[in-house]
């Protein structure tokens, strides 16, 4: 191979990888839904079935609407712990659970948010009085 088409094969690799990033961020969504009650709230102890240890997982009752555009579950929710390393998002979504109050989410279905493929990732946290 020749030092011009080794250069060339690589300008063309770096341009399909800035189309790639360009392509996945234009098409993230994100979207606030709610009020919406819970079934459960957990946090993943051991990796196992797709999991990494630490995320996050919550199950919607009934399930929510999905905007146009949105691709994730509408039914199960999970966040990397990296994005709630404090677990505050976890202490408030526990603490709507126990007490039956309905609570309002955003979340997102941006790649670089996703810790299980096929679901939306959480960002904001509100809990109706």
């Amino acid at each position: 191979m020749t030092f011009r088409k080794f250069i060339n094969k690589g300008l063309a690799v770096a341009a399909l990888s800035v189309q790639a990033l360009i392509a996945t961020t234009a098409w993230a969504t994100e979207t606030d839904i709610g009020p919406v009650y819970l079934d459960s709230v957990g946090v993943l102890q051991v990796a196992g079935g797709g999991h990494l240890a630490g995320n996050m997982e919550i199950k919607i009752r009934g399930g929510f609407t999905l905007p146009s555009g949105m691709v994730c579950s509408n039914v199960y929710i999970t966040t990397l712990k990296t994005t709630d390393p404090d677990r505050r998002m976890f202490a408030l979504l526990t603490s709507a659970h126990l007490m039956g109050k309905a609570v309002r989410l955003r979340i997102t279905d941006a790649p670089e948010l996703n810790a299980f493929n096929g679901r939306c990732s959480l960002m904001w946290v509100g809990i109706d009085p």
